[in-house]
């Protein structure tokens, strides 16, 4: 019998991914969108969007009920750097509403939701890696933002008594990211640098030592349908990331010796947030529980990013600095 995922947020950076990795597995995935429109031949969500009174757990339910059983997967969510009163609609207000939804249908097999390292917070300590029995201790209202809607999921799992999976992803890197945080600025400026034949790239950097955990966004989704297959008692966390450390200035080097585009970073901090110095994931329990471990290189991660259509009718101007608070 083939199983079924309806895939929240099917149309974003990890949405895509995950729906791709899950049908490719052989899943039959319903997609909804942000705007209600829906893939599977269930109809549609009632209501245009969860604004105000749309979207209600009411509406949501009886959208659940006629998907039948099925494992939900969560992708909706907002960025940090977007207007706070969108990071709390997208990760706070709609993760209750689902959790209600979930509860109120009774057809959910299992929750999978996607979470973000910024919940662990600032470990500030260099060489340490993360991992999931560290406290949550978010210093941005973007952190607090996903620590507070993944519990509203935690309360429906127990009410319910079906497993949720909350997958933390770390700076999810690869093709088709949006425009902001240090990937997407980084590839930003060369691609901009390859288009105009510019002899380097010159980048507003205020400290290029910061390091980050950087994940292929295919290997996010490769945990995500591990995760939706396998579900765990009550709630499971899983880390996605590569469990490896890299610098701001190891991601230039490794664009350069792609592209051969040498760079130069200009040392200035005005605009740009500064968040940890440090960042690596413990990535243990995903590879023993799941048997994941991650595929993708940086090196694949930059030839499948720059091998995509530069100009697909949404160019914008190339970003000039790095934000290190992502």
């Amino acid at each position: 019998m083939t199983s079924t995922a309806v895939v929240f947020g099917y149309r974003g950076f990890i949405g895509r991914q995950v729906t791709a990795a899950l049908m490719s597995a052989g899943w039959r995935c319903v997609g909804v969108d942000r705007y209600g429109r829906a893939t599977g031949g269930f109809g549609e969500v009632e209501g245009p969007y969860y604004y105000g009174d749309d979207w209600s757990p009411v509406a949501l339910g009886r959208y659940l009920r006629r998907c039948g059983p099925a494992v939900v997967v969560n992708a909706v969510g907002a960025s940090w750097s977007m207007d706070p009163t969108e990071v709390r609609r997208d990760n706070v207000v709609w993760p209750a509403r689902l959790g209600e939804a979930c509860e109120a249908a009774g057809t959910p097999l299992s929750i999978v939701h996607m979470g973000s390292s910024h919940e662990y917070g600032d470990t500030g300590v260099i060489g340490r890696s993360i991992d999931e029995r560290n406290a949550l201790a978010p210093v941005t209202a973007y952190g607090r933002s996903k620590v507070e809607g993944a519990s509203h999921l935690v309360r429906a799992a127990f009410r319910t008594g079906r497993p949720l999976t909350i997958v933390r992803a770390f700076n999810v890197i690869g093709p088709g990211h949006g425009g902001q945080g240090i990937w997407a600025t980084a590839v930003g400026l060369y691609r901009a640098a390859a288009r105009t034949a510019a002899p380097r790239v010159v980048a507003g950097v205020p400290l290029p030592e910061t390091a980050r955990d950087l994940i292929d966004v295919r290997d996010v989704a490769a945990l995500v349908r591990l995760a939706a297959g396998t579900p765990r008692p009550a709630v499971a966390v899983y880390n996605a990331a590569s469990g490896i450390g890299t610098t701001i200035a190891q991601l230039f080097d490794a664009l350069t010796e792609h592209t051969g585009i040498p760079y130069r970073f200009r040392c200035s901090a005005v605009g740009v947030r500064t968040g940890p110095t440090w960042q690596r994931a413990d990535i243990a329990r995903a590879r023993a529980k799941l048997g994941w471990t991650p595929q993708f290189t940086l090196a694949d991660s930059i030839a499948a990013a720059l091998a995509l259509d530069e100009d697909r009718g949404r160019q914008r101007q190339a970003p000039q600095s790095i934000d290190t608070a992502e």
